[in-house]
This record gives C-alpha cells, structure tokens and sequence, in this order.
C-alpha cells in the first residue's frame, strides 16, 4: 500500500496514485471492520470523508479512526504513532521537506482512547495545505 497516505478520503485515507484493485479491496476490508469493531453509524463515516459535519466528540468515529490507522500500520497496536511506516507509504515522488513538515506539525499529537486515532487524522487533514493529502 506505498501510495496511500492518510487524510478524510476513503474513510480517512486519501490516495496519491493508483491503488491497484487489490489494494482498494484491502482499504474497503479494514473500513467495513472497523465500522463493526468500533459500532459508528456508516453515515456517520461518509460524511466525515465528505468533510459534511460529525460531531468532534463522536467517541464512535474516533475509534472507527484509529482502528482503521492501526490497519494501515501507521498506528502501533499500544497506539504510538509508526512514523517510519507511515514514511513508507508517502509516494516516492513526495519531497522529503513536505513529509517532514507534515511529520513536525503532527509529531507531538497526544490522546488516551480512541482519541490519539482521532487527533492524529485531524492533524493530517489540518495540515494538507503540504500537498500530501488531497
């Protein structure tokens, strides 16, 4: 999955590249299983992604993100953050200042719960203006 980087796009992930069919099946997997583990209401994911209102404090949604972040391997099963994975999956053609940025804006993200999941996404979504989200 080297061309995903997270954002509010395919259930918070938004695709720099092409995603193989494969890849696509893998990220509809993981957002239908965290839909179920974390009990969120899919509408309530679709309009997260759609950027449309959600409640910040949906406890639901935030833990439909961070499932979905562990999945992708960004987030670490006692929820540190895998910058180093996270790295990997940014496109080859991604400068590194931008990563960098992105990585200095989002670094010191904090949260207990699901929250951490949830704080990091918005981060990323905040900071886009990097051109690495879409």
């Amino acid at each position: 999955m080297k061309a995903i980087v997270i954002v509010l796009a395919i259930s918070f992930v938004a695709v720099l590249g092409e995603l193989t069919n494969e890849q696509k099946a893998k990220l509809r997997e993981y957002k239908e299983s965290c839909i179920n583990e974390s009990g969120v209401d899919p509408t309530v994911v679709e309009n997260a992604k759609g950027s449309r209102a959600t409640s910040e404090n949906d406890e639901k949604l935030a833990c439909f993100s961070t499932c979905f972040l562990k999945k992708i391997g960004i987030m670490k099963a006692d929820g540190d953050i895998d910058w180093e994975a996270a790295r990997a999956k940014l496109p080859s053609d991604v400068p590194q200042e931008q990563a960098d940025q992105l990585y200095n804006a989002c670094k010191d993200i904090t949260g207990t719960g699901c929250e951490k999941g949830h704080n990091l996404l918005k981060c990323f979504v905040e900071n886009k203006q990097f051109n690495l989200l879409h």
